[in-house]
């Protein structure tokens, strides 16, 4: 009998410890940018180090202090209604109850592609030559875009420069540009609804990609209905707009992952976007298709 008794005290005890551990474990934000490398700061969780990376969650209690002089960190608490820009004079910095989010859908949803974020952007390698453009490569959906008057952001890899790029409807060539990299801004074009057009690169040595995308009207697209009920701050629309594209990217098998990389294309100053753009444009969206979840 004592000792069924002390098993349930054990028991018990480990029990209440792991509640205990739960409660602590808080939500309060998340890091958005930060200077130099991750090993000019310390992110102190108790007893444990975290990882300074971008996108990745901060919890109340947790201490965050700046190791060289020179580098700073932007965080956003309270679930992006404050922003919080850590240097050597406010270090170390806590992070106190105040700042706790609430765990809202949208929150849930934010969390969730902050992770499917870090999962997609990480490091990439080329290995071919050959001109290749992922964007327009999916095998199992052909990619849609939205129908309407727009810039066409393109990018793609191997191949060597100068480049031409031509979009064409059938086989009409409707804009063309040159370019010495392997990604282009086009010209403003009026694309119309429920149609095919082409995108054709040659290289300077006689290489040349072809890939395809059809369009639709706007209300097709996906929408996270959390998102349109919310109101955002405008500081952090970049952040909202980076997570709907990884979003985006995760819907009917790919399907929407060229729609998604114009939508984030324009925010190229934003770090967190502009390695999601890199990371797509290279092919990391087969991740996507190997289960991520929608």
């Amino acid at each position: 009998m004592n000792k069924k008794y002390a098993m349930r005290k054990i028991l018990l005890g480990i029990i209440l410890s792991l509640w205990n551990i739960n409660l602590l474990a808080v939500d309060a934000g998340w890091i958005n940018s930060f200077t130099g490398n991750s090993d000019g700061y310390t992110i102190e969780r108790g007893n444990e180090i975290v990882s300074t990376t971008v996108f990745s969650i901060l919890q109340v209690n947790d201490i965050i202090s700046i190791n060289n002089a020179q580098d700073s960190i932007e965080i956003y608490l309270n679930g992006g209604e404050q922003s919080v820009q850590i240097n050597q004079q406010n270090s170390p910095f806590k992070i106190t109850e105040n700042a706790k989010v609430s765990a809202t859908d949208l929150w849930i949803w934010m969390k969730q592609n902050f992770h499917d974020w870090q999962q997609l952007t990480q490091l990439y390698t080329i290995n071919s030559q050959d001109i290749n453009m992922p964007l327009l490569s999916n095998i199992v959906e052909p990619v849609a875009l939205i129908a309407q008057d727009r810039n066409l952001y393109l990018q793609w890899q191997g191949g060597q420069p100068p480049y031409t790029i031509e979009v064409q409807k059938r086989l009409d060539s409707i804009s063309s540009k040159n370019s010495s990299i392997t990604m282009v801004k086009m010209d403003k074009i009026r694309f119309e609804t429920n149609s095919s057009y082409r995108v054709k690169i040659l290289d300077s040595e006689g290489q040349s990609f072809i890939g395809g995308f059809r369009t639709v009207e706007a209300t097709q697209i996906p929408v996270y209905q959390a998102i349109l009920n919310s109101k955002l701050p405008i500081e952090i629309i970049k952040t909202f707009k980076t997570l709907e594209a990884v979003w985006l990217t995760k819907q009917n098998n790919g399907e929407w992952i060229f729609e998604a990389y114009q939508q984030i294309a324009p925010f190229n100053t934003y770090q967190p976007a502009k390695l999601l753009q890199d990371s797509l444009a290279h092919g990391q969206n087969t991740h996507i298709r190997r289960g991520i979840r929608g």
